[in-house]
Order: structure tokens, then C-alpha cells, then sequence
């Protein structure tokens, strides 16, 4: 094994653990070797494991050595729990770095957070002050190249895993939401979708598989905004039935909210989206752009089925185009079933989730279009 810049990495096995270090290269000027780190020799293979892999992969630092930042406790302590009992590293060797958005006492901030990570508190560097911020920050950081590279040949290694048993899938994707994923939100509060954040087309390769392989089908990766979304009921029921959006307190929290407002409002059978495209078009005929506004779903959906549904049965007919849109009105002498509609009216959705004050992943997820 190697690091990213060609060194050696001399590897010693002993009973229950693993000595990694770096060797000095033999040419001059081309810096030293490692400091030796000692890891577990046998790993085993849990939610614990999967989880902490995840975010590593999603919210961790991947160059001088292993880093996370969240303003999340609970997901902080889950990945020293990954670090601690999986990879065998103590996590009373960790540093961690501190951002407020006001400090008042540094001492009592330094001391609230050492009690809770259970970090000494001389591993602490100066508490950087950021008044941009909404929130207490954390980053903990260990620094090893080998353990970096260690990491990365795991992760390599375990990926048909991952793809070939629903439980390890389902525990890494826990991981990667937790700390990439958001939860986005209309304004009176229904479920519209949900992102993962990457910039790595790699990582977003994987994740559709990873996805797919649980029943879950992304939409198309949005390059601009570096998100893969998802939508769609179906999605999201398997999302809930999974727990894929636990691992997270305040996602879990909004994930829930917005999926029982979901359900109430905006899940409609076939029959019932029928009946509003022929009480829509009751007032005269629409395109399939409009009655999908109308209706809050998708074009395709009315165009490829609700719509040959209807005509088959002769309740609706083509009868012209505005422009180079079809439209579609009510068929001579058919009448209009009673309106059913209990939606909520189409918004614009709003959004919200903890990030990193450091990247622009400490911006809000970008708004549907």
C-alpha cells in the first residue's frame, strides 16, 4: 500500500492490531516518514461501521488525515464512536477546532464541548469567533496519511458489500444523509424533495447505485448546485420505511414533518388525479403543463397516463395546440365528476440544513425549479 504522493507504507501485524507508518524515502528534500498509528486488525461489519463510513465519505476530510465538522453533537459523537471502536483509534488523541457565532467565555464554551465529546480539553485550538454563523461548529481532526489512505482502501474494499446486502447499503446512505443530505421543505411545511450534496462524481456514481440497489430512484444529478435529488412518494415512502433519514436529529425531525404533511395533502390515487384533470378542464381546455401545475405533479405523469386513460375512456379529447403545447378539454356531452380536492395549493419550496460555516455547503439547499 501507498499514500497519493508514492511513499511506502510499511505494515505490521500482530495479534489484535495493526502498526502502520510511512517509510523515509530514499531521495533527499522529499520529507520524512510518518508518525506510526496503531489500528484494529479485525473490523466488524455493523451499522456502527457503515454509518461512520458514510460520513466520513460525505462530511470528512480526505488529504493530511481525518476530519469532521458538524454543528451537530449527536453526529459528532457517532462518528468518535466509528473512529474509537471500529478503527481502534483513542479518541482522547483527537483535536477539534471550535466556531461561534459569539463568544462570551471561552473557557466554559472550550470546557461544554469537552465534557460532551469527551476530549480533553488541551486538544482544543483557540475558539474562532464568526458572527456569520447561526451556531455552535465543531471540526475534530486526527492527522495520518496512512490512516487517510487506510480509510480509502476500506472503502474501496467494501463497496460490493455494500451493493449486495440491503442493511450495509441502507447504513452508509444513514451516513452520507446525515451529513450531506437536506431536507427540503415547501412553505407550509409538505415534503417536496430531498438532496444529497457532492461534488464528487465518483461519490454521486456510487450513491445512485447504492440508492437503486434499496429501491430508490434518484433524479438527475444537478451539476450547477452539486446536488443529486429525490423525488417523488414513492421515493420518500421508502426512504421512511429504510430509517435512511434517522442518523440526523433535526433532518430526521423535519424529514418526518414534511412527510406526514405529504401524506395528508398531496398523495393522490389514480382515480382521484383523474377527477381533478376533468375538473380542471371543466372551465376549458389545458396543456399538460398546466394541469401538472394544477395538480403538483409531474408533466410526464399526466401526459404518459392519466391523460391516454382518459381519452380511451372517452371523457376527454385533443382538440388543438396553444403554440406547441396540446390541449385537452372536456369530451362532448361527458360531465365532470364532483370536485375531491383536499391539496394544498403548489409554493415554493424552502429549505434548511446543517452545514459546514467553511464551504458552500453552509449555504441553504437550492430551491426546486
Amino acid at each position: 500500500m501507498k499514500t497519493s504522493r508514492r511513499k511506502e507504507i510499511l505494515v505490521k501485524i500482530f495479534e489484535n492490531k495493526v502498526d502502520l507508518l510511512t517509510l523515509p524515502p530514499d531521495r533527499p528534500y522529499c520529507g520524512s516518514g510518518s508518525k506510526e498509528v496503531v489500528v484494529n486488525r479485525l473490523i466488524g461489519l455493523d451499522d456502527l461501521f457503515f454509518e461512520g463510513l458514510g460520513l466520513w465519505v460525505g462530511e470528512g476530510g480526505k488529504a493530511k488525515g481525518i476530519y469532521i465538522g458538524n454543528s451537530c453533537p449527536e453526529l459528532l459523537l457517532r462518528f468518535l464512536d466509528f473512529v474509537e471502536k471500529k478503527i481502534g483509534i483513542d479518541r482522547r488523541g483527537l483535536r477539534v477546532t471550535l466556531n461561534s457565532p459569539s463568544l462570551t467565555n471561552e473557557h466554559t464554551t472550550r470546557e461544554r464541548w469537552s465534557k460532551m465529546l469527551q476530549i480533553p480539553a488541551e486538544n482544543f485550538t483557540a475558539i474562532c469567533e464568526d458572527p456569520r454563523m447561526n451556531q455552535e461548529y465543531a471540526q475534530i481532526y486526527f492527522n495520518s496519511v496512512v490512516l487517510v489512505e487506510l480509510l480509502k482502501t476500506i472503502h474501496e474494499k467494501v463497496k460490493s458489500l455494500i451493493l449486495s446486502q440491503t442493511k450495509f447499503a441502507v447504513a452508509y446512505l444513514r451516513g452520507i444523509f446525515a451529513a450531506e443530505g437536506s431536507v427540503i421543505l415547501r412553505k407550509s411545511g409538505i415534503l417536496h424533495h430531498l438532496n444529497i450534496s457532492s461534488k464528487d462524481e465518483k461519490v454521486i456514481e456510487f450513491l445512485k447505485e447504492c440508492l437503486a440497489s434499496v429501491g430508490i430512484t434518484p433524479s438527475e444529478y444537478q451539476s450547477k448546485s452539486r446536488n443529486l435529488p429525490i423525488h417523488s412518494w414513492r421515493n420518500f415512502k421508502r426512504f421512511k420505511e429504510l430509517g435512511i433519514h434517522t442518523l440526523h436529529p433535526e433532518k430526521r425531525e423535519k424529514f418526518e414533518h414534511g412527510f406526514a404533511n405529504y401524506k395528508r395533502t398531496n398523495v393522490l390515487d389514480g382515480e382521484e388525479a383523474r377527477s381533478l384533470i376533468l375538473q380542471q378542464l371543466t372551465p376549458g381546455p389545458k396543456t399538460y403543463d398546466e394541469l401538472a401545475a394544477a395538480l403538483g405533479k409531474a408533466r410526464t405523469t399526466i401526459q404518459a397516463h392519466h391523460i391516454p386513460i382518459l381519452e380511451r375512456r372517452g371523457l376527454v379529447k385533443f382538440v388543438g395546440k396553444r403554440g406547441q403545447a396540446s390541449l385537452w378539454a372536456i369530451a362532448e356531452g361527458k360531465i365532470t365528476p364532483p370536485p375531491n380536492d383536499n391539496r394544498a395549493q403548489c409554493e415554493e419550496p424552502t429549505s434548511c440544513s446543517c452545514k459546514s460555516p467553511t464551504t458552500s455547503r453552509q449555504a441553504l439547499a437550492s430551491s426546486a425549479p
